[in-house]
């Protein structure tokens, strides 16, 4: 069987503050990059069994199909991490802006939840 991943892509009007958001905010690895000048550049994040993709907003018709104009709505990511009690600690200590604070869902979850810079919600958690 192949090896694949799940890839979550996304355009940011703010490329820089995204990528640090992820690299060091969260310090997710980094699987992967490029910079081809202009707005061909991205970088790819290790995030549990799949992928973050970060790009810079194009032009609309660099972009066709795939460009929306709108921040994304309607959706959040959702990540598994082996120790959430020290991601939230590295979260708060990198000063992420924190949705929900760590605590125990119904369900079973340890989990918080922080604002990326693009207004995306991403749930942290571990069974």
């Amino acid at each position: 069987m192949e090896d694949r991943k799940f890839r979550f892509s996304y355009f940011t009007t703010d490329y820089d503050a995204t990528v640090a958001f992820y690299r060091d905010g969260l310090a997710l690895p980094i699987a992967g990059s490029w910079d081809r000048g202009g707005h061909d550049r991205g970088t790819l994040f290790a995030a549990a069994s799949g992928l973050i993709e970060v790009l810079p907003r194009p032009s609309r018709e660099d972009a066709e199909p795939l460009f929306d104009p709108r921040p994304p709505q309607g959706a959040f990511m959702v990540v598994e991490v082996a120790d959430v009690e020290r991601e939230y600690r590295r979260a708060v200590d990198n000063g992420l802006p924190i949705q929900k604070e760590l605590s125990r869902q119904s369900w079973g979850h340890l989990s918080f939840c922080v604002t990326e810079p693009n207004g995306l919600t991403v749930y942290i958690y571990s069974p």
